[in-house]
């Protein structure tokens, strides 16, 4: 068993590994396997997690190789280090130009 086939509703947990957990009935030596069970469950959690390696963070750090994106297009890379928040815009032609974009933006114009 694994922590997700747990419920969120604690009174719909009725057994563990195999063992009531019902009210009032759960004998002294079932309570020592229910325990085992649950730290191997909380064991296997914890690999699952470690598993996952480093998350990529939402501040700092660095990220090397090509960035896959689902559904949200490319990848804007900027190799410059002082284009630190470049804008990609797309307008309708005859539209005017943006203001005061950020060093490294790029501005596409295309047909209404």
């Amino acid at each position: 068993m694994s922590f997700s086939a747990y419920s969120l509703t604690p009174s719909a947990n009725l057994t563990l590994a195999g063992l009531s957990l019902a009210e009032n009935s759960t004998a002294l030596a079932s309570y020592n396997n229910q325990m085992r069970q649950i730290m191997a469950d909380g064991k296997e959690l914890s690999n699952q997690v470690v598993a996952i390696g480093n998350p990529l963070l939402l501040t700092g750090g660095m990220v090397t190789g090509n960035i896959i994106r689902s559904g949200c297009g490319g990848h804007y890379y900027a190799n410059d280090a002082s284009h630190t928040g470049p804008r990609i815009y797309t307008l309708v032609d005859g539209s005017a130009a943006p203001t005061s974009p950020p060093a490294g933006s790029l501005v596409i114009y295309h047909a209404a």
